[in-house]
């Protein structure tokens, strides 16, 4: 009888452990793109909530004997099911199950009545439109009707965003910086870059829309900044001591794009950010630690920027797919180094 209740408990985390697996294929195979995605806080919120939960999840397994002692576990995947539901609602354009969040995005819009009540349209997963054309009520997993039935929100795209959707942060250049400050080119070429009349540190973005090499250039050696066979971005901090002009060497299999812009342009961090590659943004607030998720290979950190954005300490840093944490005084310019996914929260 011991033998058949310890196989019975074995099974049983087993298939809890197989549960917390299946969530993490979940959130990898999200189709959710930080230069696209990133300026939508609600949406980074839940996705970074689902990352939490599937942390939480795994720590949280450890030591456990039965099912009984993995309760707070499988709580824990539920509410990061629901949240992930949210996630996959908002990326694929179509509202949530009527009858609960967790179901995951609409299929089907059909009419409904609640016991008693007049018929409305709602908006329903696949499971629920094939029970309720059968006559059989929703799966019982918490019927929660709000007053009245979700709109829609429209999908995103990349060729046509939402009206009034800013574009990424060092997506695109500001308007208005004229050719002094803002350089295109296709192919092997080089940017010349003026001193800006602003009296602030800048910020030096260059973008290759094919694989390439980009070098600064002093005294007519070129000094190598970044290298890449696909597409990739640079994002520098430039210190108001710089030598003018800024004069930068680019080899590339396509249309390129340097700018400057002025260093107060930075995107806030507030609660998260995302994005791929470099990065450099703003911390306003007291203490705080603060972690980064990356989801790529190659090395990762974080580092503070003087006010004069010279480099300061290294906050954080790592390697590969992985996290790491540090420690925030203050209010700071911060620099992200890195050449894959990656998404920073403060706690």
């Amino acid at each position: 009888m011991f033998g058949i209740f310890k196989r019975r408990r074995e099974d049983e985390l087993a298939q809890i452990e197989a549960e917390i697996t299946a969530f993490g294929e979940e959130l990898a195979r999200l189709p959710l793109d930080p230069d696209e995605h990133g300026a939508d806080p609600d949406l980074m919120a839940d996705y970074a909530r689902a990352l939490d939960a599937y942390d939480q999840a795994k720590r949280r397994f450890l030591g456990d004997r039965d099912r009984a002692d993995a309760a707070d576990v499988l709580r824990t995947l539920d509410e990061g099911r629901g949240t992930l539901a949210r996630v996959n609602a908002v990326l694929s354009g179509r509202p949530l199950c009527f009858f609960d969040p967790r179901h995951g995005p609409s299929a089907q819009r059909i009419a409904w009545a609640p016991p008693g009540g007049a018929h409305r349209d709602i908006d329903v997963c696949a499971a629920d439109a094939i029970r309720l054309t059968e006559g059989l009520p929703p799966i019982a997993t918490g019927v929660r009707p709000p007053p009245a039935p979700p709109r829609p929100r429209p999908a995103p795209t990349k060729t046509a965003p939402r009206p009034g959707k800013r574009p990424a942060p060092f997506k695109v250049a500001p308007p208005g910086l004229g050719e002094k400050h803002h350089v295109k080119g296709r192919g092997d070429g080089e940017a010349l870059l003026r001193q800006p009349e602003w009296d602030v540190p800048s910020i030096l973005v260059v973008r290759l829309h094919g694989g390439g090499k980009v070098g600064h250039v002093r005294q007519g050696k070129a000094q190598r900044l970044a290298d890449a066979p696909l597409p990739f971005r640079i994002v520098r901090p430039v210190s108001l001591g710089t030598e003018w002009p800024l004069q930068l060497r680019i080899e590339s299999t396509g249309t390129w794009s340097a700018w400057l812009q002025p260093g107060d342009s930075a995107p806030s961090l507030d609660r998260t950010i995302a994005s791929r590659g470099p990065f450099l943004c703003r911390y306003i607030g007291g203490a705080a630690r603060i972690q980064m998720d990356h989801r790529e290979g190659g090395k990762f950190s974080v580092t503070e920027l003087t006010p004069e954005f010279g480099h300061g300490p290294t906050v954080l840093s790592g390697k590969g797919i992985s996290s790491a944490e540090g420690e925030l005084a203050g209010s700071a310019f911060l620099l992200v180094e890195a050449r894959g996914e990656w998404l920073v929260r403060v706690a």
